[in-house]
Protein backbone atom coordinates (compact mmCIF):
# COMPACT_ATOMS: atom_id res chain seq x y z
CA UNK A 1 0.00 0.00 0.00
CA UNK A 2 1.30 3.41 -0.91
CA UNK A 3 -0.05 6.95 -0.86
CA UNK A 4 1.29 10.43 -1.50
CA UNK A 5 1.63 13.01 1.25
CA UNK A 6 0.79 16.53 0.10
CA UNK A 7 2.03 19.77 1.62
CA UNK A 8 4.83 20.31 4.05
CA UNK A 9 7.53 22.97 4.28
CA UNK A 10 9.14 22.00 0.95
CA UNK A 11 5.97 22.59 -1.06
CA UNK A 12 5.07 25.74 0.88
CA UNK A 13 8.47 27.33 0.20
CA UNK A 14 8.30 26.51 -3.49
CA UNK A 15 4.71 27.69 -3.77
CA UNK A 16 5.95 31.03 -2.41
CA UNK A 17 8.74 30.99 -5.01
CA UNK A 18 6.06 30.41 -7.67
CA UNK A 19 4.07 33.42 -6.40
CA UNK A 20 7.26 35.50 -6.47
CA UNK A 21 7.68 34.48 -10.13
CA UNK A 22 4.13 35.62 -10.86
CA UNK A 23 4.85 38.93 -9.11
CA UNK A 24 7.97 39.45 -11.23
CA UNK A 25 5.95 38.64 -14.36
CA UNK A 26 3.38 41.29 -13.44
CA UNK A 27 6.14 43.80 -12.74
CA UNK A 28 7.77 43.01 -16.10
CA UNK A 29 4.52 43.59 -17.98
CA UNK A 30 4.00 46.83 -16.07
CA UNK A 31 7.39 48.07 -17.25
CA UNK A 32 9.19 47.99 -13.87
CA UNK A 33 12.77 46.90 -14.57
CA UNK A 34 11.40 44.96 -17.51
CA UNK A 35 14.50 42.91 -18.40
CA UNK A 36 15.42 42.02 -14.80
CA UNK A 37 11.82 41.24 -13.79
CA UNK A 38 11.23 39.14 -16.90
CA UNK A 39 14.35 37.05 -16.40
CA UNK A 40 13.57 36.57 -12.71
CA UNK A 41 9.99 35.54 -13.55
CA UNK A 42 11.08 32.89 -16.05
CA UNK A 43 13.87 31.47 -13.86
CA UNK A 44 11.77 31.34 -10.69
CA UNK A 45 8.77 29.93 -12.52
CA UNK A 46 10.67 27.01 -14.03
CA UNK A 47 12.59 26.39 -10.78
CA UNK A 48 9.43 26.26 -8.66
CA UNK A 49 7.60 23.98 -11.10
CA UNK A 50 10.60 21.62 -11.26
CA UNK A 51 11.02 21.65 -7.47
CA UNK A 52 7.38 20.81 -6.77
CA UNK A 53 7.00 18.29 -9.61
CA UNK A 54 10.22 16.42 -8.86
CA UNK A 55 9.82 16.32 -5.08
CA UNK A 56 6.85 14.20 -3.96
CA UNK A 57 6.63 12.44 -0.61
CA UNK A 58 5.27 8.90 -0.37
CA UNK A 59 4.41 6.60 2.48
CA UNK A 60 4.70 2.89 1.75
CA UNK A 61 3.01 0.58 4.23
CA UNK A 62 4.62 -2.83 4.71
CA UNK A 63 2.00 -4.80 6.69
CA UNK A 64 3.90 -8.11 6.64
CA UNK A 65 6.94 -6.42 8.21
CA UNK A 66 4.88 -4.15 10.53
CA UNK A 67 6.74 -1.12 9.21
CA UNK A 68 6.40 1.83 6.90
CA UNK A 69 8.81 3.62 4.63
CA UNK A 70 8.77 7.41 4.34
CA UNK A 71 10.15 8.43 0.92
CA UNK A 72 11.03 12.06 0.32
CA UNK A 73 12.19 12.94 -3.17
CA UNK A 74 14.14 16.16 -3.66
CA UNK A 75 14.80 16.88 -7.34
CA UNK A 76 14.29 13.16 -8.13
CA UNK A 77 16.78 12.07 -5.44
CA UNK A 78 15.11 9.70 -2.93
CA UNK A 79 15.59 10.04 0.81
CA UNK A 80 14.14 6.98 2.57
CA UNK A 81 13.41 6.43 6.23
CA UNK A 82 12.09 3.21 7.64
CA UNK A 83 9.85 3.25 10.71
CA UNK A 84 9.29 -0.07 12.48
CA UNK A 85 6.09 -0.49 14.51
CA UNK A 86 7.99 -0.39 17.79
CA UNK A 87 9.25 3.10 16.89
CA UNK A 88 5.75 4.46 16.26
CA UNK A 89 3.54 5.72 19.06
CA UNK A 90 0.19 6.60 17.51
CA UNK A 91 -1.87 8.21 14.77
CA UNK A 92 -3.45 11.54 15.57
CA UNK A 93 -6.54 12.79 13.73
CA UNK A 94 -7.23 16.51 14.15
CA UNK A 95 -10.60 17.55 12.81
CA UNK A 96 -12.18 20.98 12.77
CA UNK A 97 -14.82 21.68 15.40
CA UNK A 98 -17.52 21.92 12.77
CA UNK A 99 -18.19 18.62 11.02
CA UNK A 100 -19.19 18.61 7.34
CA UNK A 101 -22.87 18.84 6.61
CA UNK A 102 -24.71 15.63 5.83
CA UNK A 103 -25.97 16.97 2.50
CA UNK A 104 -24.08 14.30 0.59
CA UNK A 105 -21.89 14.70 -2.45
CA UNK A 106 -24.50 16.86 -4.17
CA UNK A 107 -24.35 19.39 -1.31
CA UNK A 108 -22.19 22.46 -1.11
CA UNK A 109 -18.59 21.78 -2.08
CA UNK A 110 -17.49 25.22 -0.95
CA UNK A 111 -17.43 24.58 2.81
CA UNK A 112 -13.92 25.72 3.69
CA UNK A 113 -14.62 25.75 7.42
CA UNK A 114 -14.07 21.99 7.63
CA UNK A 115 -10.58 20.50 7.71
CA UNK A 116 -9.00 17.24 8.78
CA UNK A 117 -5.32 16.47 9.38
CA UNK A 118 -3.74 13.08 10.10
CA UNK A 119 -0.37 12.91 11.85
CA UNK A 120 1.99 10.02 12.55
CA UNK A 121 3.73 10.36 15.89
CA UNK A 122 6.97 8.40 16.38
CA UNK A 123 8.17 7.45 19.85
CA UNK A 124 10.97 10.01 19.48
CA UNK A 125 11.08 12.92 17.09
CA UNK A 126 8.58 15.24 15.50
CA UNK A 127 5.21 14.16 14.30
CA UNK A 128 4.75 13.87 10.55
CA UNK A 129 1.75 15.01 8.58
CA UNK A 130 0.28 12.13 6.60
CA UNK A 131 -2.83 13.81 5.27
CA UNK A 132 -4.49 17.20 5.14
CA UNK A 133 -7.79 17.99 3.56
CA UNK A 134 -7.58 19.95 0.37
CA UNK A 135 -9.48 23.12 -0.39
CA UNK A 136 -10.67 21.73 -3.72
CA UNK A 137 -12.32 18.56 -2.45
CA UNK A 138 -15.77 18.20 -0.99
CA UNK A 139 -15.65 18.00 2.84
CA UNK A 140 -17.20 14.52 2.90
CA UNK A 141 -14.68 13.30 0.32
CA UNK A 142 -11.80 14.70 2.38
CA UNK A 143 -13.18 13.01 5.48
CA UNK A 144 -13.48 9.70 3.62
CA UNK A 145 -9.89 9.95 2.33
CA UNK A 146 -8.61 10.66 5.85
CA UNK A 147 -10.59 7.69 7.13
CA UNK A 148 -9.01 5.40 4.52
CA UNK A 149 -5.50 6.57 5.42
CA UNK A 150 -6.12 6.12 9.15
CA UNK A 151 -7.87 2.78 8.74
CA UNK A 152 -5.14 1.27 6.55
CA UNK A 153 -2.32 2.41 8.85
CA UNK A 154 -4.09 1.52 12.10
CA UNK A 155 -5.03 -1.91 10.81
CA UNK A 156 -1.72 -2.75 9.10
CA UNK A 157 0.56 -1.54 11.88
CA UNK A 158 -1.76 -2.01 14.87
CA UNK A 159 -1.44 1.66 15.87
CA UNK A 160 -3.70 3.38 18.37
CA UNK A 161 -5.64 6.34 17.03
CA UNK A 162 -6.18 9.56 18.96
CA UNK A 163 -9.01 11.68 17.70
CA UNK A 164 -9.25 15.38 18.52
CA UNK A 165 -11.26 18.39 17.48
CA UNK A 166 -9.50 21.70 17.01
CA UNK A 167 -9.89 23.63 20.26
CA UNK A 168 -11.24 20.56 22.02
CA UNK A 169 -10.07 17.65 24.17
CA UNK A 170 -8.43 14.54 22.84
CA UNK A 171 -10.02 11.18 23.12
CA UNK A 172 -8.57 7.74 22.49
CA UNK A 173 -10.62 5.56 20.25
CA UNK A 174 -8.49 2.53 21.08
CA UNK A 175 -7.11 1.64 17.69
CA UNK A 176 -10.46 2.32 16.07
CA UNK A 177 -10.70 5.03 13.51
CA UNK A 178 -13.81 7.04 13.04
Amino acid sequence: MEFEVRGGPWEIIHALVFYAAVTFAVLATAGVARLFSGICAVVLLFYSILAIFSSPTYVVILPEEKALIWEDYRFFVPLRRRFARENLEMLEVLESGRLPSEEGISGSGRDLSYSVHVYLKPVRGRKRKLFRSGMTGHPLENRAKAYLVVESLAHSLNLPVFYAHKHGPRKDVGGQSG
